[in-house]
């Protein structure tokens, strides 16, 4: 089977891309529907960040298109949501615990399990982790956490055990081969040692710590534009597959002459990235 499936943070969707809004508004509808729907029409998958408007969301959805998400009371709260084309559901959707880091405005990891005529067929994880250059401590306590509860996904899976029981990661390893494959995506806020002040950048604590789970399927495109600066924010992590093509959408795509302006403006500060895996 292959999947296509797009991770895309639409900067405060629902308060008009506006961090400071007092109100609920959005004139980007037709902007991000039009953009959706002219770029992503074969995809599977999407995994949003920074919805804060839950009920508008179906409005720039393909049609048919379904999405799943967490409740929270926070009313500017901006939430990780998972959407699927109508033949696929997502079951046994829920937050992996403690990945909050408070009340209000920390974005939780959201898990589901991805669903064909009631045949599994891959686990998903979405993320958005604690922004901030000062807070990669935080990140990476986030990414702890989500690699001990895939560590319970893999052994949840029931197999015979394979090889030394006391070797830990090689027997996660070889039982991960043979439980359904794990698709994790979203913003990581992933910043490089010289703007965190950490010995190393962020990404390269993330891949040890997921070292014996995902594979990151790397690129080297900024996903994070502002006129005055680029960043590498938004990733996929793979626990295995073929992935045939990584996607970073190329702005220039959109409008060539004055590019940044007008995406900025009319879809996000943050570049939709997209694979096709075959599992």
């Amino acid at each position: 089977m292959v999947l296509n499936i797009v991770t895309f943070n639409i900067r405060c969707f629902g308060f008009d891309g506006n961090y400071f809004a007092k109100s609920r508004s959005e004139s980007r509808l037709k902007y991000i529907k039009d953009f959706i729907a002219l770029n992503y029409s074969d995809t599977d998958v999407f995994i949003f960040q920074e919805i804060m408007d839950l009920s508008i969301l179906n409005l720039i959805l393909p049609d048919g298109f379904k999405f799943y998400h967490y409740t929270h009371d926070y009313p500017r709260h901006m939430h990780v949501v998972l959407a699927c084309k109508t033949e696929f559901d997502f079951i046994d959707v829920k937050i992996i615990p403690n990945t909050a880091l408070d009340k209000t405005t920390s974005r939780p990891v959201i898990y589901g399990k991805l669903v064909e005529n009631n045949i599994s067929i891959a686990h998903i994880i979405g993320v958005h982790l604690k922004s901030g250059y000062e807070h990669a401590d935080k990140r990476i306590e986030q990414c702890q956490t989500v690699s001990q509860f895939i560590s319970e996904l893999i052994h949840d899976y029931k197999s015979d055990q394979i090889g030394d029981p006391s070797n830990e990661p090689i027997r996660e390893t070889k039982t991960l081969l043979k439980s359904l494959p794990i698709i994790m995506a979203g913003d990581f806020n992933s910043h490089y040692q010289v703007r965190t002040k950490k010995d190393q950048d962020d990404l390269s604590y993330f891949e040890k710590i997921f070292k014996n789970q995902l594979k990151l399927t790397k690129h080297n495109k900024s996903t994070y534009i502002l006129p005055d600066a680029e960043s590498q924010l938004d990733h996929f992590w793979v626990s295995r597959g073929d992935v045939k093509t990584l996607d970073v959408y190329d702005l220039t795509k959109y409008t060539p002459a004055n590019a940044l302006k007008n995406y900025y403006h009319d879809i996000s500060d943050h570049l939709s990235v997209k694979i096709k895996i075959e599992i």
